[in-house]
Parts: structure tokens; sequence; C-alpha cells
């Protein structure tokens, strides 16, 4: 194919303010251009096959109309991504000097103050801490693994408890600085280390939202990260696996991306409809059992399964099964089974102040 170099050059006049520049440059390209064509204020210009020797000519005059402009300051160094330690309680002070600086106090005073705020929140101390004990490589062996898994090859986050204030931004940088890590250990090792994230309540962190609201939100960054995960997580290496009540409510980018469908009761109209998409309509009918599924049967669909089937799950030992029975609200009503209250254990671990720790 030919080789074709296109300049967008908006507002070209009030970019080329000097005379000598303005004939240094713009004329040089003027030279080069065949036709022009106008579209909207800007200007387009096309340019003909041209030679190495063009294309280095312009390069330089680029070159020089950047340095009389004071030439382009390139940043090297970690940026406002990278996991690099710092200390919270520097921020809002570089703040603060930033602002008396400019002369813009009064529009960062009240930032200033919610982060000041944040920070001294005891509930907010595991998170955005001033401890400086843990490290990257440290993090990543606990939450990804050691060499060989020596340390196991589960790791379960519990986030139960976590303010609801940032459960959403704690969720979405976890997720990306194991996504980040897969990524930079395929570029290093030229082989992928599989790893699967599990979420349980998943409609709690991908949930869907108007991609065409300018509102960003934690929720919305959130789920952007999953599917930014659901999108390019393969090819380094991971994978998801979504457990929701409400799968209306994900996200259909992430939605979209899962190639196998494990269904357990659904009741909730909405709910139904989603799934019914997910089967060809000669298929639809085995869905129809789906509101009266009984406890430990699912309905499998996908890649995992040529037709969809009706499967059940194995009876766990009751040691290994998850707490989440149905209360037994009669029995216990009733006196049939005890329960101990011990209000003060509670109150104490609830009131307990965790900075101490």
């Amino acid at each position: 194919s030919s080789n074709r170099l296109i300049f967008f050059i908006p507002e070209v006049y009030h970019i080329f303010t000097g005379v000598a520049i303005k004939e240094l440059v713009y004329c040089q390209l003027l030279q080069l251009a065949t036709k022009f064509d106008f579209t909207h204020t800007h200007w387009r210009r096309a340019y003909n096959d041209f030679d190495k020797v063009n294309v280095e000519t312009a390069i330089t005059k680029l070159e020089i109309f950047l340095a009389a402009l004071g030439g382009a300051v390139v940043y090297k160094g970690p940026d406002e991504d990278s996991p690099v330690y710092f200390n919270g309680d520097d921020l809002p002070n570089h703040l603060e000097r930033l602002a008396q600086e400019q002369n813009v106090q009064q529009f960062l005073d009240f930032l200033i103050m919610r982060i000041r705020t944040i920070l001294s929140d005891t509930r907010m101390s595991s998170i955005v801490g001033t401890k400086d004990d843990v490290k990257l490589i440290q993090w990543l062996e606990d939450y990804i693994g050691k060499n060989n898994a020596d340390n196991g090859q589960l790791t379960i986050i519990d986030l139960s408890i976590v303010p609801s204030d940032v459960i959403h931004i704690v969720v979405s940088v976890i997720s990306r600085i194991i996504f980040e890590s897969l990524q930079r250990y395929r570029r290093q090792n030229n082989k992928v280390l599989p790893t699967v994230i599990v979420m349980e309540e998943a409609h709690n962190f991908i949930s869907r939202y108007n991609s065409e609201s300018e509102e960003i939100s934690p929720s919305r960054m959130c789920s952007q990260t999953f599917e930014k995960i659901a999108k390019e997580g393969r090819k380094f290496g991971l994978g998801l696996v979504l457990s929701s009540q409400r799968p209306s409510e994900l996200s259909p980018t992430v939605l979209s991306q899962c190639n196998t469908f494990l269904l357990h009761r659904l009741v909730n109209d909405k709910d139904q409809e989603m799934v019914d998409k997910l089967v060809p309509d000669n298929l639809g009918k085995i869905l129809n059992e789906l509101p009266t599924l009984p406890t430990r049967k699912a309905i499998l669909l996908g890649w995992a399964a040529p037709v969809p089937i009706l499967v059940e799950m194995n009876e766990l030992p009751k040691e290994h099964r998850p707490h989440s029975e149905d209360p037994d609200f009669w029995d216990v009503w009733t006196g049939k089974e005890e329960r101990k209250i011990d209000w003060g254990t509670i109150v104490s671990e609830w009131q307990k102040d965790d900075t101490k720790e």
C-alpha cells in the first residue's frame, strides 16, 4: 500500500503565531500539499505519495518549530497509576501548597477538607492508612501466590464489612493490580500465569450503567475495570467466574464475554428475559424450568455443554458447606434450637479502635 501522511491542524493561524515559524513550517507543508479540503472549522490537508526525504524534511521543520516554542517536556518515571507507596497524609498538604502557589485556595479548600476527613476515618485506616510495612512484592505473593504456589493456590478476600463508601474502589484497585501484574509477567516470561478471579455477588461490583452519562462514579469505574479484564484478560491468562442472583443487573459487556452459564433457580422476570437471549429459540423450552428448579439443580449451557442440560450439584459435607442456609426461624422461635446471645463480645469488636492494631 502507498505511504500517506495526513496532518490535522486545527486553527492553524492561532498555532503558528510567529511569522518566521509560520513560513518555515507551514510553507514547507504547503509545498507537499496537492489538494485542500475544509471540514467544519478544521483544515484537513491530504498529501499524495512522497519519498523519505520529504518526510524527514517535514519532521525537521516541525522539530525546529517545537524548539522555538520551548520544546517538549517528557515526564519519565511512575505515574499516578503506579503501585508506589506514598504517605497519604502528604497528599492534602501537597495540594494545599499548590493551591497557595496558584492562589486558588477557594476552589480546593473543600476538596482538601474531604481528603483529610477520609484519612482520619478509623474505618478507612486499613485501606488508606500510612503504614509502610506492606511491600508490593509481599502483596503479590499473598494475593496471587508465591513461586510454585508455596503458600497455597487459593486466596479469599472478605469484603463483607468494608465500608460501602470505598468498596468499589478497593475491588477495582485489587483487580487492576492483579491484571497488570499478569500482563507484566507475560511480557517478561513470554508465558501466561493462569489465574481466575471469582466474584461472589458480582452484581454489586460489575453493575450495568448508562454509557451515555458523563457521571464518573466509583461503581462505574469498578465495572469498567472488569469490562477490560473480560475483554483482554484471556490473552494474559486471567479468567473470570461471576456468581450473581441478579444477572439482569450485570454489565452487558461482561456478560457478552462469558462463554459458559450455570443457571440455578430464577424467579425474576427481568432475569429470565436476559437468560432467554443466551440460547437459541428451539432450546428455549428448557428454560421454562428455571422458576421451579429445586436446590442443587441447575441448567448448564454454553461452551461447556453442546446443548443445555440439567445437572445436579454434589452434596457437600456439612463442614464444607457455605454459611448460606435458610434461617431456622420456626425452630429458634419455638425453642427447638438454642441461640446464645452475647452482645458484649459483638460490641467490643464493633467499637474497637482499628488504629491501635
